[in-house]
């Protein structure tokens, strides 16, 4: 029994077949280690004069992440101690709408947040989804002026949820604000 109207709805489909591209799992894994890595570099810039005259000291230990598609993997957290009180920053990992990372920063008062988005991103960041299928998404026409610049940002509590450059100023306020509440 032939369906022709089924036949023809079949090769309509096939002919919306997008073409796909293979994500580089483990290249995006190296990726968001070196974005880490320099988040954890700037902090350090902007917290020299503490940590050179010995009032924070600086600790890193490795902390053990999985996420689907990049599997397990190793990364650093990073501990700052100020006299008895410890601060965290504690990388989540890099599988996040909206986002390229996060890492919470965990004080003895409460946790925040930071994020590594789209430098030009606002309170509400524009977010393009793309589905696919095994682990390949469609190819996205490219767009001119839509390069992304990923910049590591502090995120304000919710219900206002807006991205804070990270300066010595909102990082001082940032690490006081998990620590004393």
């Amino acid at each position: 029994m032939e369906n022709r109207t089924f036949d023809e709805f079949v090769s309509r489909q096939q002919e919306r077949v997008p073409e796909t591209i293979s994500i580089n799992w483990e290249k995006e894994r190296e990726e968001w280690l070196a974005h880490l890595g320099r988040l954890y570099l700037k902090i350090e810039t902007l917290l020299g004069k503490y940590v050179s005259s010995g009032q924070i000291r600086l600790e890193y230990q490795p902390v053990e992440l999985n996420e689907d598609y990049i599997g397990h993997y190793a990364a650093r957290r990073m501990s700052l101690r100020i006299g008895r009180q410890e601060v965290v920053l504690l990388p989540i990992g890099t599988l996040f709408i909206g986002s390229k990372g996060r890492v919470d920063v965990v004080g003895p008062a409460g946790q925040a947040e930071i994020l590594l988005v789209d430098s030009k991103a606002s309170e509400r960041p524009r977010i393009l989804v793309t589905v696919g299928v095994g682990g390949k998404l469609p190819v996205a026409p490219s767009e001119p002026g839509l390069e992304i610049e990923w910049e590591w940002r502090i995120v304000t509590r919710p219900p206002e949820r807006r991205f804070i450059e990270i300066t010595q100023e909102s990082l001082f306020q940032l690490i006081m604000e998990v620590a004393n509440g």
